[in-house]
């Protein structure tokens, strides 16, 4: 038993004779599509918060995210949740880009505080270097945030380009910031997305479907 298509042609690869099943993560969909009225940061009008949520480790590309921020408006800014051993280096990295402005290390946030981020935020983003699954993409369609991350690992099993969410390229900080700037200025387009995300987990990927 799996959780990807990408893991089951790895167990393959590897030499599993036995029949192999797909059986992928779940989100609890009402826990982050609830609407919150209590936000936990200040935001000022006319900001951007990307944000993302990951163990601070190689594989999640989150330096790559904070150099995307150079070629992005001022107004743009990261919401980093999660700790790891890479803390230290992500933060030497944004003071050397003079962006401790515009980059907030949030630190571990449970999972019920979650959604009050998500929902403050605009787009999700993790330009994961390998993925087996990735749950943290699912729980934010679940929010009702588009998604840009890139075609590795599971992730393929449920991003489509343009329809669930957008493609960057690995360790392209500049191609992170291009369909940032795509999303921000096709609303239709972002629009589209969410909905077309939102409805995808409601069909295939709630705890009860998976169950």
């Amino acid at each position: 038993q799996v959780l990807s298509n990408y893991l089951a042609d790895f167990a393959k690869e590897m030499g599993a004779t036995c029949p192999i099943i797909v059986v992928p993560n779940g989100v609890d969909i009402k826990h982050f599509s609830q609407e919150t009225k209590v936000f936990p940061l200040k935001k000022e009008k006319g900001e951007i918060f990307l944000i993302t949520t990951s163990r601070l480790v190689k594989k999640n590309a989150v330096g790559d995210i904070i150099k995307s921020l150079t070629h992005l408006a001022p107004n743009i800014k990261l919401l980093i949740l999660g700790i790891g051993p890479l803390e230290q280096e992500l933060r030497v990295l944004t003071k050397s880009l003079n962006l401790e402005s515009r980059v907030n290390f949030v630190g571990f946030v449970p999972n019920r505080e979650l959604p009050a981020y998500l929902h403050q935020s605009d787009i999700f983003i993790r330009p994961s270097l390998s993925e087996g699954f990735g749950v943290s993409f699912v729980e934010a369609m679940a929010a009702g945030l588009p998604v840009i991350t890139t075609p590795v690992g599971g992730i393929v099993d449920f991003l489509v380009e343009g329809k669930t969410g957008l493609f960057c390229e690995v360790n392209n900080p500049k191609s992170i910031a291009d369909q940032v700037e795509l999303l921000i200025n096709d609303e239709k387009l972002y629009r589209r997305i969410i909905i077309n995300a939102y409805t995808m987990v409601k069909e295939k990927y709630t705890w009860d479907i998976v169950a």
